[in-house]
């Protein structure tokens, strides 16, 4: 069987006519079906990172053009099966301390003044049964809460082991000095699985961004969400094909099994 060597002596893949080895020599890859090409990859080499599954982004009490809560049961099973897997899994969200406020870029405070026309750290109101929202994407708020079932099962991994929570100040969550790209450097992940919402938005831009930076990157297709038109998540799929693989939930918990 032909084999060719993608990459260094250190850092390479290996395709066959099988598909793309991302194992790095180790072997022992776990295949996996893409829209592409199969992968084999390592569960201990690898993350699944989610993005944003926040109330904020999430919950219709946070006001309209939330999205994502279809996903979440399919979100669920496959965070089982990547800890039943020893593949940990990162809960990426974005939130505030009040030291951040000064360092926010113009740019940002645009896009979050024309959401929804309050700026980050303001309060957002209350709940219909009197719970205070917080300010907005405030660290230790309601609304920066991960969104409903989802916050007991991070919970639930953090304290295993199997699990991280980190945070962002930026729609990336790979750009400047940030935690992910630390915790993925010590914990020796060349493999990220990227999913969450907004799939235009805080998922594409840390995907990219973790392709500029080396890492293997696979986009899970069903557990991303966009309040778009369908051709915005679209063209983000075709882009994130370019830069690596696209797949689903499904394939990933059977390539997990």
């Amino acid at each position: 069987m032909l084999e060719l060597k993608i990459g260094n002596a250190l850092n390479f893949w290996v395709k066959t006519e099988k598909g793309y080895d991302l194992t790095r020599g180790e072997g022992g890859g776990k295949p996996m079906k893409t829209s592409k090409e199969d992968i084999f990859f390592l569960p201990k080499r690898s993350a699944l990172v989610i993005v944003d599954m926040q109330n904020y982004f999430v919950s219709d009490d946070c006001g309209p053009g939330r999205c994502g809560t279809e996903m979440v049961p399919a979100m669920i099973e496959t965070v089982k099966a990547c800890r039943q897997a020893g593949m940990p899994v990162v809960w990426l969200n974005m939130g505030f301390n009040k030291g951040d406020y000064k360092t926010i870029p113009p740019s940002y405070l645009d896009v979050s003044h024309k959401r929804d026309g309050v700026p980050f750290g303001e309060s957002i109101g209350k709940l219909a049964d009197g719970t205070d929202k917080g300010g907005k994407l405030a660290r230790g708020s309601w609304n920066a809460d991960l969104y409903g079932p989802l916050k007991p099962l991070a919970e639930e991994g953090i304290k295993a082991g199997t699990d991280v929570l980190l945070w962002k100040t930026r729609f990336s969550g790979l750009t400047g000095h940030q935690p992910l790209n630390v915790w993925l450097t010590e914990n020796e992940i060349t493999t990220t699985f990227f999913c969450g919402t907004a799939t235009d938005n805080c998922v594409y831009s840390t995907f990219v961004d973790a392709y500029y930076l080396g890492y293997d990157c696979i986009l899970v297709k069903d557990l991303c969400a966009t309040h778009r038109p369908d051709y915005v998540a679209q063209t983000i799929f075709s882009a994130a094909e370019m830069r690596g693989w696209r797949s689903e939930s499904e394939s990933l918990r059977a390539a997990l099994e």
